[in-house]
């Protein structure tokens, strides 16, 4: 008899979930999907915590077991999907990341169990609602809540219980919003119809920018095609042919302009919200444009061709990133606009400085190998079978355009996009920023061309004007700012502990020896407020008064930015009588704010600084209340 066999009938239905769970999320992490908390990223995640939960509640599993039963499914099915050999680390490596994070997460909703407010005369769905939230926000398996409440009182038919429990959790999930695939605005059909009247649109912008005579096709004004639309007014143009390249795939619409003899007209961006209908978003400077002109159709040159160095820079860096990081990293995003790109991709940790500098060297070595940029339309088979990569989520047709740099051994990718005809149009490549997104994704922004150089001239200046003021040379600016750094650390502590000694009395002429405490009941209280210390520095006065008093109270105010803070302090001999913790919840909201603490020392502070000496001057009298009881 085999292991499985032996088990009991909830155990074997806890190794088919894991089983095919784990399937589910090898293929998927494979394909670029990785756990999140929204749409598919969010399926994902679920699926994942199911399994785990199951692991752990059923078969006893408490260490991370999941990636492993993954790292199984690779091993079996590589030999008919070999993509999943090539993905095995990352695999491995983002499922024991969530493994982790959903234990640390279940070991905190165990322990927000306590916080249920069970309240017999509230209503039911109150409190499924709070069981619901601990269940998707901490992960809390909805069977040790149904244990906790039953060990409170309350006891549900199990038909009853998941049903309550499963009306909550899909009513906080449409709340949030998560779990839910966002479905895009509802396409007016006015579009269609006008794609049936005057046919698709035809895109001339891969040979051009620039038509001397292209027909109005129809106007949109709102919600409605108009007629005409005159000067002054907003409107959307369709055009029979254009050059005009509409938003897709993350490159940005073009802008530009329409005009004849009789009209102005800028194009503020493109876009096609059906396929074959290009609407330009226009505004008409002078005259009055009509369905049926004949119309000059020009982009703004210099803005495509920076959009289109920026675009093979993006296909450059996704191949270098492969190179550089591993063949783990997958497109999740992009943008490409005129003055930047930025690449999403799926990595599960920060770039190193080395990484970074390697990508930027490989883009910028084919760039100055001035490589061909050439695009071919092949049939989508074909092109996958040519090793083209395809984007992930993206709508291809039967017909698809293939770009390749070079012979494509270095990067070959399905793209609609416009692009330049060599590598060394795009000039120079630099990276900007590097920064995580979301769970294993990071996004990372770069320049190119003419706004590159515009960077390393603006750093040349900095640099300069650096070096002028701290008169060093360049090789040595680093050990002069060091230096700097260390001066200006010794004189702000100087200055701190000379404004510690002002505040304490020890020079000035003010009393050292806590002569201006009133003494109340027997007990000397000391209540002040101080100016130019911070909360670290008011901590530090606080322990040296009460020092010097050694027996007393301690009540320091500051203002700060607007804001006051207050902190008190109590002997050790008197915190049975008088509790720092109680004199703050007394007195802070006299300052608008609240706070609390132990009985020795408590803070708070608000966002009424007039107040303060108001209640400073209340803690007498609160503090003497506390010691008549």
């Amino acid at each position: 008899m085999s292991v499985y066999e032996g088990l009991s009938d909830s155990q074997q239905f806890a190794c088919r979930v894991i089983a095919d769970h784990a399937r589910s999320t090898a293929f998927a992490i494979a394909d670029g999907i990785l756990p999140g908390n929204e749409g598919r990223n969010y399926v994902l995640r679920k699926i994942m915590r199911r399994a785990i939960y199951h692991g752990r509640e059923h078969l006893g599993l408490k260490d991370a077991f999941f990636y492993k039963v993954c790292d199984r499914v690779v091993v079996e099915m590589r030999g008919a999907y070999p993509e999943l050999e090539t993905q095995r680390d990352f695999i491995g490596k983002m499922v024991r990341l969530e493994e982790e994070r959903f234990g640390n997460t279940v070991t905190v909703g165990l322990g927000k169990l306590s916080e249920l407010e069970i309240d017999a005369a509230k209503p039911v769905d109150a409190l499924f609602t709070q069981v619901a939230r601990l269940y998707d926000t901490f992960g809390t398996p909805k069977d040790l809540i149904r244990v906790y409440l039953e060990e409170k009182g309350l006891e549900f038919e199990e038909d009853d219980y998941n049903e309550r429990f499963e009306t909550a959790l899909q009513d906080l999930q449409k709340q949030s919003g998560i779990g839910q695939t966002q479905r895009k605005s509802e396409i007016n059909p006015m579009y269609a119809q006008i794609a049936e009247a005057v046919g698709a649109n035809k895109f001339h912008g891969y040979e051009t920018t620039r038509l001397d005579k292209t027909e109005v096709a129809a106007l949109v004004k709102g919600e409605e095609q108009v007629d005409k639309l005159s000067e002054g007014e907003e409107g959307l143009i369709v055009l029979k042919d254009t050059p005009f390249y509409a938003e897709s795939g993350g490159q940005v619409g073009d802008v530009g302009s329409l005009s004849n003899s009789g009209v102005q007209v800028r194009v503020l961006d493109t876009f096609a919200p059906i396929p074959g209908v290009i609407l330009h978003k226009s505004r008409i400077e002078r005259g009055e444009i009509k369905a049926g002109d004949e119309i000059a159709a020009v982009v703004d040159s210099q803005k495509r061709d920076a959009t289109r160095r920026n675009h093979t820079a993006t296909h450059l860096v996704h191949a270098a990133l492969k190179e550089v990081l591993g063949t783990h990293v997958k497109q999740a995003g992009s943008v490409v606009a005129p003055n930047y790109l930025r690449f999403d991709f799926t990595h599960y940790q920060p770039m190193q400085d080395t990484e970074i500098q390697e990508v930027e060297d490989l883009v910028n070595r084919y760039i100055l190998q001035n490589e061909p940029v050439t695009t071919n339309m092949m049939a989508l088979e074909d092109a996958m079978r040519s090793g083209a990569v395809a984007m992930f989520g993206e709508k291809y047709g039967a017909e698809v355009r293939v770009l390749k740099v070079g012979d494509g051994n270095f990067s070959m990718e399905l793209c609609g996009g416009t692009h330049v005809r060599a590598t060394g149009d795009i000039g120079s490549f630099k990276i900007t920023s590097d920064e995580a997104i979301a769970s294993g994704v990071r996004r990372i922004r770069a320049i190119t061309g003419f706004d590159a150089f515009a960077r390393f001239r603006e750093d040349e200046v900095l640099i300069d004007r650096s070096l002028d003021v701290l008169k060093t040379q360049r090789d040595q600016l680093p050990v002069a700012i060091e230096r700097l750094q260390d001066e200006l650390k010794r004189t702000r502590r100087e200055m701190d502990e000379l404004k510690l000694k002002i505040a304490t009395g020890a020079i000035g002429g003010a009393s050292s020896n806590g002569d201006d405490a009133r003494e109340i009941a027997g007990v000397k209280v000391i209540g002040k407020i101080v100016e130019g210390l911070d909360a670290n520095g008011m901590r530090q006065l606080s322990d040296t008064l009460l020092a010097r008093l050694k027996s007393g109270v301690v009540v320091i105010g500051r203002k700060e930015e607007g804001k006051a803070g207050i902190i008190v302090r109590v002997s050790d001999d008197l915190t049975a009588r008088v509790k720092a913790g109680n004199v703050i919840k007394e007195i802070v909201p006299i300052v608008g704010g609240k706070g609390g603490g132990r009985p020795d020392m408590a803070e708070g502070g608000g966002a009424e600084p007039d107040k303060l000496k108001l209640a400073i001057d209340a803690s007498y009298k609160v503090i003497e209340t506390f010691l008549a009881t």
